[in-house]
C-alpha cells in the first residue's frame, strides 16, 4: 500500500513494507506544518506497535525494547492504535511495527 496526499499545507506520504525477517512496517512522512491523524491498514489478529516518532524527545522517539518504561509510551497510544489511529505531528516521521495481538 502506497499513499500519497498532497494538500496546500504539505506531503503526506505512507506505505507499507514486507521483509521476510522482520514482517511488516509501516512507514510515514508528515511534511506539514500542521498534526494530521493517520488510518492504519486493518490487520486481523495483528497491531501496530510504534517504533520510531520523530515528534518525540529523546529517548522515545526510538522505542527499542531497551528504552525504559516503553511499554508505558506505547500504552499511552493504546487507544489511537486500538482503533488503527496514529497521530503525527507536523514535520515528523514514524515507523511502525505489525506485531500479534495478544488480546486477540
Amino acid at each position: 500500500m502506497l499513499l500519497i496526499e498532497y494538500t496546500l499545507t504539505g506531503l503526506l506520504f505512507a506505505s507499507t513494507q514486507i521483509d521476510s525477517v522482520k514482517g511488516e512496517i509501516y512507514v510515514a512522512f508528515n511534511t506539514s506544518h500542521l498534526p494530521v491523524t493517520i488510518t492504519l491498514p486493518e490487520r486481523p489478529g495483528y497491531r501496530w506497535e510504534p517504533l520510531v516518532d520523530t515528534s518525540k524527545p529523546a529517548p522515545f522517539d526510538f522505542l527499542s525494547n531497551e528504552v525504559p518504561e516503553r511499554d508505558l509510551a506505547i500504552k499511552q497510544y493504546a487507544h489511537f492504535l486500538d482503533a488503527n489511529l496514529y497521530p503525527m505531528l507536523s514535520y515528523s516521521s514514524i515507523v511502525l511495527l505489525l506485531s500479534p495481538d495478544e488480546n486477540a
